[in-house]
């Protein structure tokens, strides 16, 4: 019995062999690992690395792009054996602290300012206790400088229809625009530079800029060129205005200057010809031949010029715009903008159109209604001026009168004001006379002219909804328009 006794003794004193020894403050918190991957397009994938770590038995293949752009997408993850993951720090080589974030994903630019150049991306997971990664999961990712594209805005130029041999006529304002692009991110557009001709000097703009109005625009052909820099320094295409290359755009820009204070603006597309002598003849007799200037609107190169700075800095070369229109649909809706800015800052507009908008803003007319159904409107007949002088009443002045000199046949309107507001007034200029028969389908005599004033001290407009140039039959339209443009205007 003493002899077992002192075996089993014996035994209990041996150091177990299959036990491992338990630290007496416990296992303590693990670190957590951190995962890292970057996603490429299939085309950038050139090379397969295999690495195999030294404390595991599998392969871990990582796909890597040969070269790829500024613009990255990085994903990480993490894990935790014995708690969670609640944050992660990252940087990048190019940077001297690190970037706390609860997010797995984010998106970089890369500030490559060379052709090629390689960036490393640091990640380390944060646990529930604070621990962090001690070995943060790393990519190295080879950046190869893509060259920046640029174009011009749509519709920021005219086309030319079937024929690009057209010039493209303007005045001495011409607003360019364009727009960039990079696959390495618009953030890495540098610069703008453009010149006007072939000069080599240069000038620049940040790489944000969109659009540049050119001013004082000397007289003659111009070429317009522009082009991107990014912050590795490559050029973009170098674009031009006009291009003989391009088809679909004039094969000339011209340049002219405003002459005298009126601009006449020709908006009678289908016009044989009689029209605009009408109304040349008329501006010949009140300021001389040669003393005025003339803008033809049309289809393609010949369009009202796009960009509003544009309008308003053709509107603002004179003191007064004469405008007609008469077949399909006008250019005055596209200038509402430009005109309305133009009579705030005290130009004058004559218009004379069928076609009333109750969106213009350069005028205060409410609504519209046909006065001949029929679509026909004889001669003879008699479209009274009101005495302006006169507020509390109705008074024509027979000397100023219009009278209709040939078939109107077309549907045309008259119109009802609007409520003015903010300082706006507005008189009745031009009414009609009694109806005569069936086809005059109105009653009383409803106005076809306005005289309105947007503000005090601003310019005027004058709407008629007629044809002027079917309305002289009385034969006194140079004496009613030299009212109209040197009295009433002034």
């Amino acid at each position: 019995m003493m002899f077992m006794f002192s075996f089993i003794m014996t035994c209990e004193s041996l150091d177990n062999p299959f036990l491992e020894d338990l630290p007496s403050d416990g296992l303590g918190n693990a670190t957590p690992e951190t995962h890292l991957f970057l996603t490429f397009a299939p085309d950038r994938i050139d090379t397969v690395l295999s690495d195999t770590t030294a404390d595991t038995t599998f392969i871990f293949t990582r796909h890597m792009a040969d070269t790829t752009t500024s613009f990255q997408v990085m994903h990480w993850w993490g894990e935790d054996p014995d708690g969670e993951v609640v944050a992660y720090h990252y940087r990048w080589n190019f940077e001297d602290t690190w970037t706390r974030t609860m997010s797995e994903t984010d998106t970089f630019f890369l500030p490559l300012q060379i052709a090629y150049d390689e960036f490393l991306f640091e990640v380390k997971a944060e646990d529930n206790l604070g621990a962090l990664d001690p070995s943060p999961a790393t990519l190295r990712i080879p950046v190869a400088n893509s060259r920046p594209e640029i174009e011009f805005a749509n519709s920021s130029n005219p086309t030319a229809g079937n024929n690009p041999n057209v010039t493209h006529v303007t005045y001495p304002t011409r607003t360019f625009a364009w727009s960039v692009s990079d696959i390495d991110g618009l953030e890495t557009i540098n610069q703008i530079r453009f010149r006007l001709d072939t000069t080599s000097n240069w000038n620049y703009r940040p790489g944000n800029v969109s659009s540049v109005t050119l001013t004082d625009i000397p007289p003659g052909e111009h070429t317009f060129f522009v082009q991107a820099i990014d912050t590795a320094g490559a050029f973009s295409n170098l674009l031009q205005f006009p291009d003989s290359t391009d088809n679909a755009s004039p094969n000339g820009w011209r340049v002219v200057e405003p002459v005298g204070d009126i601009l006449l603006i020709d908006d009678y597309k289908l016009d044989d010809g009689s029209t605009h002598t009408f109304y040349t003849e008329i501006l010949d007799s009140l300021v001389g031949m040669g003393n005025y200037s003339e803008l033809e609107l049309g289809f393609d190169e010949k369009a009202l010029p796009g960009a509003t700075t544009d309008q308003l800095a053709m509107f603002n070369y004179f003191k007064t715009v004469v405008w007609y229109h008469y077949s399909e649909a006008p250019s005055l809706s596209g200038a509402d903008g430009a005109l309305r800015t133009y009579l705030e800052a005290g130009g004058n507009v004559f218009i004379s159109s069928i076609f009333i908008d109750t969106d213009y803003t350069f005028t205060s007319i409410d609504s519209n209604w046909v006065v001949n159904p029929s679509g026909r409107m004889i001669t003879g007949l008699d479209i009274n001026m009101v005495d302006l002088s006169v507020t509390d009443s109705t008074v024509i002045l027979p000397s100023l009168s219009l009278k209709t000199s040939s078939l109107i046949a077309r549907r045309v309107s008259a119109y009802y004001p609007a409520n003015l507001i903010d300082g706006e007034t507005s008189q009745d200029l031009f009414v009609l006379q009694d109806a005569r028969n069936s086809n005059d389908a109105w009653t009383g005599n409803p106005p076809v002219a306005q005289l309105f004033t947007p503000s005090s001290g601003s310019g005027q407009s004058i709407f008629f909804s007629l044809p002027l140039h079917l309305c002289d039959g009385n034969e006194n339209i140079i004496p009613i328009m030299d009212y109209l443009l040197f009295e009433v205007f002034e």
